[in-house]
């Protein structure tokens, strides 16, 4: 008989679960190993213990309570997911003591939790005394998919939910504009456009009423939520992607973006830190606006985009995070990929 997984994350919506890329990924490699899996967004759905044998949870807050009911039945517990609040730079003192609490629940009814960044890495080991029941395992996607030898329109693209004002100034969308709107005024980019994909929430009103202050309603679209195909197809075809986050538990669009051999503006921040995007554009957000600009003009004129080594495409395919849950999951190896 096969396992079943209680695939659990606080969604106002299970639909969530079955758009939002990483999870996503995450559902179908379980299945591949040869799971059940069972979708829920309700902490009480831990409590049906004979209808699952191991609870995967995202992310490091309400999954504790979760968890914790799981424990009651002895049913094996993993976490996984980018956890943002435990960078001190970027939480407030509130929010991060909050979530340092919550981390070290979770660590202390898991099985395993599951680091999926260098930066994730780092901020979790300042707060705890032991490695000993965290793994590693970055995110990945199916890098096939992703190969591009497409012909590059002049294009610029970013995606993010517009759920509400607060996630798009997380994602830096507004910063994203107002680049843009510059680099419009100067001959190499005036006849450039910028397509936003995502889908559309409260935090629509807000990026539009952007795109009207600076009068950008001619090559600026929206485009709302898209298939996959039509994804691919539009980062296939741009040559720039913005990825200005205030911080990133991992990144993934701006992985997907780096796959089809866009060149990537970025903050720099949590995982956009990773050694893969060193040769990519970095805007610093923190510093002063014209100066970085500036400097972003002169390198955009200059850089042109590198296809990824087969290492780096075979390290961040799916094949090796599917390997990752075999030897965490299956064969139960603590400390996996930090030994």
């Amino acid at each position: 008989m096969r396992k079943r997984v209680l695939f659990y994350s606080s969604v106002k919506s299970i639909e969530l679960l079955k758009t939002q890329k990483f999870y996503q990924i995450d559902i179908a490699l379980l299945e591949d190993l040869g799971y059940e899996v069972l979708l829920s967004h309700k902490i009480l759905d831990s409590l049906l213990f004979w209808k699952y044998d191991i609870l995967f949870s995202y992310f490091y807050k309400y999954s504790f309570f979760a968890a914790l009911l799981a424990k009651c039945f002895w049913k094996k517990t993993y976490f996984t997911g980018g956890v943002d609040a435990l960078d001190a730079n970027y939480a407030s003192t509130r929010k991060y003591r909050i979530q340092v609490l919550f981390f070290k629940l979770c660590y202390w009814v898991a099985n395993s939790c599951i680091v999926v960044s260098q930066s994730d890495l780092k901020n979790i080991t300042q707060i705890l005394s032991s490695k000993k029941k965290l793994s590693y395992s970055e995110h990945a996607i199916d890098t096939k998919l992703f190969f591009s030898d497409t012909h590059k329109d002049k294009l610029f693209t970013t995606v993010v939910w517009m759920g509400g004002e607060g996630n798009v100034k997380r994602k830096g969308v507004d910063r994203a504009l107002r680049i843009f709107a510059e680099l419009k005024k100067t001959p190499a980019f005036s006849d450039y456009r910028f397509i936003i994909m995502g889908r559309k929430g409260e935090g629509t009103a807000f990026v539009q009423s952007i795109i009207d202050k600076y009068g950008l309603n001619d090559s600026v679209e929206l485009t709302g939520e898209v298939s996959e195909e039509r994804n691919i197809s539009f980062l296939k075809h741009s040559k720039y992607y913005f990825q200005l986050s205030l911080y990133e538990g991992f990144g993934l669009a701006a992985l997907e973006a780096l796959c089809t051999n866009n060149v990537l503006i970025h903050s720099g921040k949590g995982g956009l830190s990773s050694p893969i995007y060193k040769t990519q554009l970095l805007f610093d957000i923190d510093n002063d606006f014209d100066n970085e600009l500036s400097d972003l003009i002169d390198k955009l004129t200059s850089l042109k985009s590198m296809d990824l080594s087969d290492e780096t495409r075979r390290y961040y395919d799916i094949q090796r995070r599917k390997e990752d849950f075999k030897a965490i999951i299956i064969n139960n190896n603590r400390n996996y990929q930090l030994d």
